[in-house]
């Protein structure tokens, strides 16, 4: 498939390998998913309580799970537990990630964690988020609609492959056509969403720009409850920053539909 060529995932991806973290504390737990039979996948759970909401994160491209310790509170104050899933070749997950991989790794990552949180005893309501590249598994998991999700939440994401392949990677080639990559796309994926869904994006994004999270709300059917929020002078790698308005619109969210 043209869109696994090499190639084309030295240029699109930034994997970072950690080692798995060793003595960490009680609130911090390791998560390994077996996917294939040869694929784990790596992350960590931030573990606020047992019985709040989670959210089931899928990071940016160039991060790791292990980031989110800077960020892990702000989750915690929104009354949400934080699992940060690190993809092929992130962190300590093994092989190497491919486009495909990342859409084709995302329903069994969901099915496996939602597995673990039920032998764990966790009992919260599950959420979703894609930032960023992790945008991808989070269009992919909700176009199957899953009983037990509650809701979804887009953050700096792209809504078209066309648009991140050409003018973000300036990937090139006589199959990289908007027709051609139609289907791999998340804005063709949100048609078939039927869960609620919130959309934050950064006005001053100039990696992934706001134009892609407006694409993404309009893509989603007219008859399912979304939300835009567009924080004014975030960028994309700053938008943690704008706590107030990030994590406001984020927690109320999660209260709304838990």
């Amino acid at each position: 498939m043209f869109l696994d060529d090499p190639k084309i995932s030295r240029v699109v991806f930034f994997p970072r390998k950690t080692e798995i973290p060793k003595n960490l504390p009680e609130y911090i737990k390791i998560i390994k998913l077996k996917i294939h039979d040869d694929i784990i996948i790596g992350g960590i759970l931030y573990l606020n309580d047992k019985v709040l909401p989670t959210i089931l994160m899928f990071h940016g491209n160039g991060e790791v799970a292990l980031d989110y310790r800077a960020f892990y509170s702000e989750y915690f104050q929104c009354g949400v537990n934080l699992a940060v899933i690190d993809f092929r070749g992130y962190g300590f997950s093994s092989h190497q990630p491919t486009y495909i991989s990342l859409i084709e790794d995302a329903m069994p990552i969901y099915n496996n964690f939602y597995d673990y949180m039920k032998q764990n005893q966790i009992k919260g309501s599950l959420f979703l988020q894609g930032r960023s590249l992790g945008s991808v598994c989070a269009a992919e998991i909700g176009s199957h609609n899953p009983e037990n999700l509650k809701g979804i939440v887009f953050e700096s994401g792209f809504a078209s492959i066309y648009n991140m392949m050409t003018r973000l990677f300036n990937v090139k080639g006589p199959q990289i056509t908007r027709e051609n990559l139609e289907k791999y796309s998340n804005h063709t994926r949100v048609k078939k969403f039927k869960k609620p869904t919130l959309i934050i994006h950064g006005t001053e994004d100039w990696i992934i720009p706001s134009s892609e999270g407006k694409l993404l709300y309009e893509s989603i059917p007219g008859d399912v409850e979304k939300k835009l929020v567009l924080i004014e002078g975030a960028g994309h790698n700053n938008i943690f920053f704008f706590k107030e308005k990030y994590f406001q619109s984020l927690n109320e969210f999660i209260k709304k539909y838990q």
